[in-house]
């Protein structure tokens, strides 16, 4: 068994696996006798069965198969002995049949691979901010946790302090044809989802206010007031919608004291106001700087891309694309592809170069540290503070279920990593910033 490499340029090569009849001749006899020995076939006892037969009917398959194995075990074990990071997977060169019977079996792989380059980390510069909570955003938070525990009074009609609790069903015409199950859905607005509170502020519980699928398709802030997202409006099978007035409430905020705070942070954790608005700065300025952390990166990421030359294997990616894709027909339609996702590429292989030459690794453990840290942070924007871990963790394992969010997740945990890395290397230019200022930043 050998491995050949012709170099088309320093970015592509021409692997060729070579195969002697010996590297599988033995190994396929002895399938050919185990089956022999298992063959179950009319007019012979088990085990008795002509090995010519078995031969005849079954060597072609087991030849075939071995051979393939090998030459792919060939063919992965050189990829990696040597290091090519591989840009797509390894296109088969075409060939004609192949004679298992030969006493030499070659086929050719076309393969594309990262080039070799540096980067100096400590040689780029982006705006570090360091980002504080406002009062406003402290006492919105506080105000959150007030709310989470606050009474109802219920109310005949609707002010501006409000909270309409609605019930929104689809209406199934009269000659709709087969079943129709479409629960409702349910929400809360107030006034400040104005578009939503517009509509309903002057009912009362029990009517219905009309509504259409065209409606929230056209107007994207009342289907936001509503909490329709995309994929719920293309689910809705109606053209009309009933919204019944289900609730008018209004909320007494639970009062600032001890037993708030005890249930907020845990018993003898927060003894006053100014232990709690300490505390809720403390925790929206870590939240708020891992953001501001994330801006710093994703700015190095931007400059690296820019300054750093990444020599791609075009040519290759054209007949990878040509090979995998069923759907492109054409050399032009593929080249046409690839330019449209040239920087993408191109800012993968940037990335990668990072985790390699700084042994960035994920496991199962990181990313379920940092699906705790993602319920928490969203537990802790409706004002929940002190879920038990046991909690957390259980919410953390079934977002875990979903193959999307590992995906996600484990490229945050990835990103997380190399953004040590950057924070580390890369060099600062320190400014202090509120919130507000920093997502004005953000929009620029």
């Amino acid at each position: 068994m050998n491995v050949t490499r012709t170099n088309h340029d320093e970015v592509s090569a021409l692997l060729t696996v070579t195969l002697n009849k010996s590297d599988y001749k033995d190994k396929v006899e002895k399938q050919l006798i185990n089956y022999a020995k298992n063959a179950t076939v009319p007019g012979f006892r088990k085990g008795k069965v002509p090995l010519s037969m078995v031969r005849k009917q079954f060597e072609a398959g087991i030849a075939f198969e071995e051979i393939n194995k090998q030459i792919s075990e060939a063919l992965n074990n050189y990829v990696n002995e040597n290091n090519l990071r591989l840009v797509g997977q390894p296109v088969p060169v075409p060939m004609n049949e192949l004679d298992y019977n030969a006493e030499e079996v070659s086929v050719g792989f076309e393969v594309g691979f990262e080039p070799d380059f540096n980067i100096d980390l400590s040689s780029y510069e982006a705006p570090h901010y360091k980002v504080e909570a406002t009062d406003k955003e402290i006492n919105q938070s506080i105000e959150n946790m007030q709310k989470r525990f606050a009474d109802k009074d219920a109310q005949d009609k609707a002010t501006k302090d409000s909270y309409v609790a609605l019930s929104i069903a689809q209406v199934v015409e009269a000659d709709a044809e087969g079943e129709h199950n479409h629960p409702p859905k349910n929400v809360v607005v107030s006034a400040e989802q104005k578009e939503a509170f517009g509509l309903v502020k002057s009912h009362k519980v029990g009517d219905v206010v009309k509504l259409t699928k065209t409606q929230l398709t056209e107007n994207e802030t009342l289907a936001k007031d509503l909490n329709y997202n995309e994929h719920e409006l293309g689910h809705i099978h109606h053209e009309d919608l009933e919204a019944t007035v289900t609730e008018i409430y209004k909320l007494n905020l639970a009062p600032l004291d001890q037993e708030l705070f005890d249930k907020v942070y845990g018993e003898g954790n927060i003894n006053s106001e100014e232990e709690l608005k300490a505390r809720v700065k403390t925790e929206l300025d870590e939240y708020f700087q891992q953001n501001a952390d994330i801006h710093f990166v994703n700015k190095v990421l931007e400059n690296v891309s820019e300054k750093t030359e990444v020599q791609l294997p075009e040519a290759f990616l054209v007949k990878w694309l040509l090979f995998s894709n069923p759907n492109i027909t054409s050399e032009e339609q593929a080249k046409e592809i690839l330019e449209a996702e040239k920087s993408i590429i191109k800012n993968q292989i940037i990335e990668g170069k990072l985790f390699q030459d700084y042994d960035v690794k994920v496991d199962y453990a990181d990313v379920l540290a940092q699906a705790e840290v993602l319920v928490n942070n969203q537990l802790a924007m409706y004002g929940i503070h002190n879920l038990p871990q046991e909690e957390v963790q259980k919410y953390a394992v079934e977002m875990l279920k979903q193959e999307e969010q590992v995906r996600q997740i484990s490229q945050e945990v990835a990103m997380g990593k190399l953004k040590d890395v950057i924070l580390e290397k890369a060099s600062k230019k320190e400014t202090k910033i509120t919130h507000e200022e920093f997502l004005a930043e953000l929009q620029k």
